[in-house]
């Protein structure tokens, strides 16, 4: 595996590259070129070219390769300005050593598109996930009634109105996260449980889970994701105050709202709440009956093909493509849930659009870098078939096919 030079060891390297003239290998367009460092300076690097760059314009982004002393360094900068000896590029933020790689990578040639998918099962509802929760238990899953969404939502409603209280079902297709409960439930993924809304509204939240199983929203975790939603914790109390009061000019006596959690989503929830200020607070094992009704729900939901218009499976999805090797290629992709779920170690299937041909290939995400605004993904392919690997290496370099390729060019 590469090691990543940043600080100090970093300028140490590029001052030597400097004091000693090393010479810096680049591909552009195809074409090798050799540079050194001209000058250093705080936020920027001039080259020196033995040739003119052909094509090199300011925005390019180069691929240099570094073979000081025996050990492969390469990094990547950015042109800011071409000179008369050469260019003048932004200074590189990291630097990679000991890279144990078969071949030179080179900038992601533009008439090249990159798409990949999915070889698991992923699925992108249209809203954000949650946090990932454990599956239901066997007895966290109701004896179904029917195997329909109807028969489970008709023997929702005769047990709601058994018990006096009132319900509504919900699914996140068409109406998104829009409430304060909603867009709890969504973050969390857990069952939000009020007792009862009379009395402080400090005490409305229970302090721990009454189900000891992790599945219901204390009153620390309340807070932490309200604070994930933009209201920090000098505000929490007043907010507290604020939800609970919302509640009771609704008549609310005892609040309960559970998650339907498919996969790593909340797909929806039911919420039930009773109204009769009489009546005893609301117990947490009407919380573990209506859990048992909703993982019922998703159940028939996937059975009856509900999500299957969700799922990215074999679903290719475009990518940009940073650089490329005949053995790997770095790819980045705005940060997004989508990013989120593409792993370390992950296998996906990349697809190659090259102009008369495409290559498809399954990789692994052996580097995974997240900067500002996107996410940054660096693969190595796996198993290509020999007539795409001497294509490919062909088609990026240049040149024909050696068995033995090496880092240098």
């Amino acid at each position: 595996m590469p090691t990543m030079v940043q600080g100090v060891e970093k300028e140490f390297l590029l001052k030597s590259f400097y004091d000693d003239q090393t010479d810096i290998m680049c591909r552009h367009n195809r074409l090798i070129y050799t540079m050194q460092i001209e000058k250093l300076e705080r936020r920027e690097i001039a080259f020196k070219t033995k040739e003119p760059i052909s094509g090199l314009t300011p925005g390019n982004r180069l691929d240099l390769t570094v073979d000081y002393k025996g050990v492969i360094v390469v990094f990547v900068v950015e042109v800011c300005r071409i000179s008369e000896t050469g260019f003048v590029a932004s200074f590189p933020g990291v630097l990679y050593k000991n890279l144990d790689r078969a071949y030179p990578r080179v900038t992601f040639p533009e008439e090249m598109h990159l798409r990949f998918a999915f070889t698991q099962e992923r699925y992108f509802l249209p809203f954000s996930g949650s946090k990932k929760t454990a599956p239901p238990g066997a007895e966290e899953i109701l004896a179904s009634p029917g195997d329909s969404v109807n028969a489970i939502a008709e023997a929702l409603a005769l047990w709601v109105k058994e018990s006096a209280g009132e319900y509504k079902f919900q699914l996140f297709k068409e109406a998104q996260p829009a409430s304060l409960e909603e867009q709890i439930l969504v973050k969390t993924g857990k069952i939000l449980f009020l007792p009862s809304t009379k009395g402080e509204a400090k005490e409305a939240l229970p302090e721990k889970d009454p189900g000891n199983n992790n599945r219901c929203i204390t009153k620390e975790i309340f807070q932490e994701t309200l604070q994930d939603l933009g209201i920090g914790a000098s505000r929490f109390e007043g907010a507290l105050n604020q939800f609970i009061l919302a509640k009771r000019s609704k008549n609310i006596a005892g609040d309960l709202w559970i998650p339907l959690n498919f996969k790593e989503y909340t797909a929806g929830y039911i919420h039930y709440w009773t109204v009769q200020e009489d009546k005893p607070p609301l117990a947490y094992q009407t919380g573990e009956k209506l859990f048992q009704y909703a993982n019922s729900l998703v159940q028939a939901l996937e059975k009856q093909g509900y999500f299957e218009a969700f799922t990215l499976k074999d679903k290719f999805i475009s990518v940009q493509g940073v650089n490329i090797s005949a053995g790997g290629v770095l790819f980045s992709y705005p940060k997004s849930y989508i990013a989120e779920m593409l792993d370390l170690n992950a296998e996906i299937t990349l697809k190659l659009l090259i102009p008369k041909r495409t290559v498809t290939v399954k990789t692994k995400i052996l580097r995974r870098q997240a900067e500002k605004r996107a996410v940054y993904f660096g693969c190595h392919f796996l198993g290509m078939a020999p007539e795409d690997v001497r294509f490919l290496y062909e088609y990026i370099y240049g040149k024909a096919f050696a068995e033995s390729g090496s880092i240098l060019f």
